[in-house]
């Protein structure tokens, strides 16, 4: 793995300090898409993701309409 010092590389420090002020950024060689930099997400930005993925998938309980209460209503 390679390590730059951004102070050594100014063009690289401004492309991470946009990336910190919420850019995304891409690098690109003869006009092909190589590398797309973003900032990472936050835990709490993550779990907030996550939890809102998990509700869409999750569907409201209906009174009445499980399995066990149709169990009983056949008996």
């Amino acid at each position: 793995m390679m390590t730059l010092e951004l102070d050594q590389h100014p063009e690289l420090a401004a492309l991470v300090a946009a990336v910190r002020q919420g850019e995304a950024v891409a690098v690109v060689d003869h006009g092909r898409p190589v590398m797309r930099c973003v900032a990472a997400p936050t835990p709490s930005a993550l779990r907030d993701r996550l939890e809102a993925l998990q509700r869409s998938f999750t569907s409201p309980p209906y009174p009445g309409n499980s399995v066990v209460d149709m169990r009983r209503e056949s008996r």
